[in-house]
């Protein structure tokens, strides 16, 4: 079979099973296998797989017919301007947590040799896009998870800024001690509330952590320790982020005005307008 036949089937399959962006799933399975951008598959419609690559394709499909991750299924995802590493030991990163990158970038730049502490890390999504983008910072990551850790430790190594992070096997702030002063401190934890988990997409509550997403039964059990001693660990005028549910935005702000430790506090909205991050400075 040649390229253009398998995406005109595949995606019409997908598309009748009510899969959102077919054609685009298909073609990122097949550039996988033929080890082709999207582009390069344009330019290489009439070529014929062999039979040991469309086997490989086959097998790819029916992983995503049982709804496993795309990004699970080719093994990496992109993130910002970055391309890592994906699997079943930490979540998917989002594009909400984009919006998080992009404003504690925008403050550390400001600030020289910032050092920043990612709670949660997973995928290390967060604090390796700001090592990324912050030539001169450093950061210390902390999951509970040591699989979720070690996943963060080999996108490291992949970007080349492993000698600018300390990766943490630890309980989010209890692993701070003795570490700060940090210029920012940082999280997307977990926040779904413990009995919303079965109504998610397959593809997250089947094959994505559960421990990196169940918040307790009200979503806040990680989240307002962060908020009560996040400022113990902060330099005068550092920033807290975290990343929440639309849901709990109001509640954290007001949590984070109930301290009196921090001089400035806000919730930021998403592109879809919801609220979606809690900032706060020290």
């Amino acid at each position: 079979m040649r390229v253009i036949e398998i995406i005109n089937i595949a995606s019409e399959h997908l598309s009748e099973k009510g899969y959102e962006n077919p054609r685009l799933e298909v073609e990122r399975m097949l550039g996988s296998v033929l080890g082709l951008s999207r582009l390069d598959l344009y330019m290489a419609f009439d070529r014929p797989l062999t039979e040991n690559e469309l086997e490989r394709f086959r097998s790819m499909y029916r992983r995503r017919l049982a709804h496993e991750p795309l990004q699970h299924i080719i093994g990496s995802t992109g993130f910002r301007d970055l391309e890592i590493k994906t699997d079943h030991r930490a979540l998917i990163p989002r594009p909400e947590t984009e919006l998080l990158v992009d404003l504690a970038v925008t403050f550390l730049r400001e600030r020289s040799n910032a050092f920043v502490a990612d709670l949660g890390t997973g995928s290390g999504i967060i604090a390796l896009s700001i090592l990324y983008e912050v030539p001169e910072s450093k950061a210390v990551a902390i999951d509970i998870s040591g699989e979720a850790l070690n996943l963060a430790k080999q996108n490291a190594c992949q970007l080349g800024v492993e000698n600018r992070i300390q990766f943490l096997n630890g309980d989010m702030l209890e692993s701070l001690d003795n570490l700060g002063p940090f210029d920012a401190i940082l999280s997307n934890p977990p926040y779904v509330r413990s009995g919303e988990i079965e109504t998610l997409e397959p593809e997250v509550r089947s094959f994505e952590p559960r421990m990196a997403l169940d918040g307790g039964p009200d979503g806040l059990q990680f989240i307002v320790p962060i908020v009560q001693n996040s400022h113990r660990f902060l330099k005068p005028g550092g920033l807290l982020l975290l990343e929440c549910g639309d849901y709990h935005a109001e509640s954290i702000l007001k949590k984070i005005t109930e301290t009196g430790c921090y001089s400035n506090s806000e919730i930021i909205t998403d592109l879809a307008g919801k609220k979606r991050i809690v900032k706060a400075l020290c």
